[in-house]
């Protein structure tokens, strides 16, 4: 089974997504594999007897859509639940060395993380001043970024996090450049092209700034509106301008910050580009900008991470904004529900997505919520080894009861894994 074919439920099934079915009973005439165009063909495959279908990630035109969680304390007890496993009920000692482990390797994680902030914050003040030192101080940051959070080993790829208005622009760029050059590892750049990716998702939105102040005074609120539209809408070549001042600027960075905001199907701006005319690195950077921002939206409503993958999705297919390919392979790498999601288990236990598993996209890490058990020793349960459980719903944070909520802590950040992929996968 390929990293974008996973096992879906029935009940998951729509309009839009290509299924492979394996054990049907013959007992219906259905295709081996084929793209859902219309109900009956739902209909078909329940009536077959399967409870399960593969889902052929690359081939769909939707994601499939997530279980609903039940409407009541009753249909949740009347829902069937796959007992727990006896490994399951003996992992409490493993897990609390397991935590013990993961809780200093998040800490160290970071202090990391937040030196790295406080080192992007002084390059790009240095970079808006144009000191000449300014490009050698982010080609040390962008390298020290690929030996800190894209080592070998399972890595702490970035935070995404609501901050203080005016650190967020700086939190944005780290975690832009961070799950940019995540997808350059996937798509096998060497150090030259992850350098120059790094840069580019670095300096993305440089030039943004401020708004001329004179340009504000005594204008009415429509004026105002136009003339922040016509700013923001500007941003890409005043970055790219700015950049293009420093001698020791890589030149095919500039095409990143000039081309971060045209999309596929020529809807975006400056220039208006399309399809293969947008610089390769522009496109990754757009599909991780559109992923963070959809995570932190300015009003505080941000999506939930898978939420926020079924919308990516539907840009690069429907939409035609993204590119289908860099989408296809983030999906992969952050995995159906991505790290921060909120999950229901097939035993009606609660849990948070902690890691994801590249070769088994729909069997997560999750932390889980238990009554009975110390916060401080939360049972993880990995669901790539603990095959009697799986996911059934993906719920939202704010319908969680306060104790839940309080236990799993799902505050708006979300930690990444790069996990090692398996040798022989």
């Amino acid at each position: 089974m390929g990293f974008t074919e996973y096992p879906i439920h029935v009940d998951q099934l729509c309009i839009g997504v290509f299924v492979r079915l394996e054990g049907a009973d013959g007992s219906v005439s259905l295709p081996e594999s084929f793209k859902i165009e219309k109900q009956e063909q739902m209909e078909a495959i329940r009536r077959s007897g399967l409870k399960h279908v593969i889902c052929v990630l690359d081939k769909c035109d939707r994601l499939p859509i997530p279980l609903e969680a039940p409407a009541s304390k009753k249909a949740a007890e009347e829902r069937p639940r796959t007992p727990v496993s006896r490994e399951l009920l003996g992992l409490k000692r493993e897990t609390i060395e397991r935590n013990r482990e993961r809780k200093a390797r998040f800490a160290r994680f970071e202090k990391q993380y937040d030196q790295t902030m406080v080192s992007v914050t002084k390059v790009m003040r240095r970079i808006s001043g144009k000191s000449d030192e300014a490009v050698a101080e982010a080609s040390s940051l962008v390298q020290a970024m690929v030996d800190t959070f894209l080592g070998d080993a399972d890595v702490v790829v970035g935070l995404m996090t609501n901050k203080p208005t005016d650190e967020k622009k700086h939190y944005h760029a780290l975690n832009i450049t961070v799950l940019s050059m995540m997808l350059g590892k996937e798509f096998g750049l060497d150090a030259e092209a992850m350098h120059i990716l790094g840069m580019g998702g670095l300096f993305h939105d440089v030039g943004k700034g401020r708004v001329p102040i004179q340009q504000l005074k005594g204008g009415k609120a429509t004026s105002m509106s136009a003339m922040l539209k016509s700013h923001y809408r500007a941003h890409p070549e005043q970055g790219a301008r700015l950049v293009l001042e420093m001698p020791d600027f890589p030149k095919q960075a500039v095409r990143i910050i000039l081309e971060h905001h045209e999309e596929m199907n020529g809807a975006g701006f400056p220039k208006g580009l399309s399809g293969e005319d947008i610089m390769p690195f522009a496109r990754i950077v757009r599909v991780v900008d559109a992923y963070e921002n959809l995570l932190n939206d300015d009003e505080g409503g941000g999506s939930t991470p898978h939420e926020a993958l079924k919308q990516l999705f539907a840009l690069a297919k429907r939409v035609g904004t993204l590119d289908q390919r860099i989408v296809s392979v983030f999906v992969r790498c952050l995995g159906v529900y991505p790290p921060g999601t909120i999950v229901q288990l097939s035993n009606g236990a609660t849990g948070m997505v902690l890691s994801t598993n590249p070769a088994k996209a729909a069997r997560p890490t999750v932390l889980l919520h238990h009554p009975d058990v110390p916060r401080k020793e939360a049972l993880v349960v990995d669901l790539a080894t603990e095959e009697a459980l799986e996911v059934t719903a993906t719920l939202r944070a704010e319908a969680l009861p306060r104790e839940v909520y309080a236990y799993l802590s799902p505050v708006s950040q979300y930690n990444y894994y790069a996990e090692s992929m398996p040798k022989g996968s």
